[in-house]
């Protein structure tokens, strides 16, 4: 029975798809040397081709894992600041949720108010649209023409819109979309340098 892998190396485990990273303990332990940041730039990330941490033949590795993407985004910055090829830098969230936050009450009148404020934003938009693009229009006119209709119209949406609800939503929120952790993947050989240049900054 042949031990031939789909990547045609006996022996060899399979290479990870793109969007997915092999375990700690499958990866490759990283013994040649790594290329300086200049030569790594040109030559190996032209030769491969794309970017990110999941391109050429290489397998991704987990070189700093943060809770906040906040936290992330400062570790590939601070990468970047020191010469490291971050296209060879993949950031990876998991346990992807969605986070609701209340940010108060809302009524008939809130909403009609909501919806007035943007309804003056929209009527002030075609106002000035008409004014410029129209010929033979009073600009000021059709602009203080557009504040009223849009108003009008944007608090009268507004108020219907939360009735239709009949008091099954009575506040408003602004919903965002999180991880619950956030791991900074590097292609293997790159994978040394990268824990290297983050131990030696602000990520010990």
């Amino acid at each position: 029975m042949s031990n031939d892998t789909p990547n045609g190396d006996p022996g060899r485990p399979e290479r990870p798809a793109y969007g997915e990273y092999a375990p700690p303990g499958s990866q490759p332990r990283v013994n040649a040397p790594l290329s300086t940041p200049a030569e790594s730039t040109g030559s190996a990330a032209e030769s491969l081709g794309g970017v990110g941490a999941f391109v050429g033949g290489s397998y991704p590795q987990v070189v700093a894992t943060f809770t906040k993407y906040e936290d992330a985004q400062r570790a590939v910055d601070h990468l970047s600041d020191e010469g490291f090829p971050v296209e060879n830098v993949s950031i990876i969230g998991h346990d992807i949720r969605t986070v609701e936050n209340v940010s108060g009450r809302l009524t008939n009148g809130r909403a009609a108010a909501r919806g007035l404020v943007s309804g003056i934003w929209f009527g002030v938009a075609i106002g000035i649209l008409l004014g410029f693009f129209v010929p033979g229009v009073n600009f000021l006119g059709v602009v203080i023409a557009g504040v009223v209709f849009g108003a009008i119209w944007g608090a009268l949406f507004g108020f219907l819109g939360h009735a239709a609800t009949r008091g099954q939503r009575d506040f408003s929120s602004v919903k965002t979309m999180e991880a619950g952790r956030y791991e900074v993947l590097v292609r293997s050989e790159f994978a040394t340098k990268a824990v290297q240049l983050l131990a030696d900054g602000v990520y010990k």
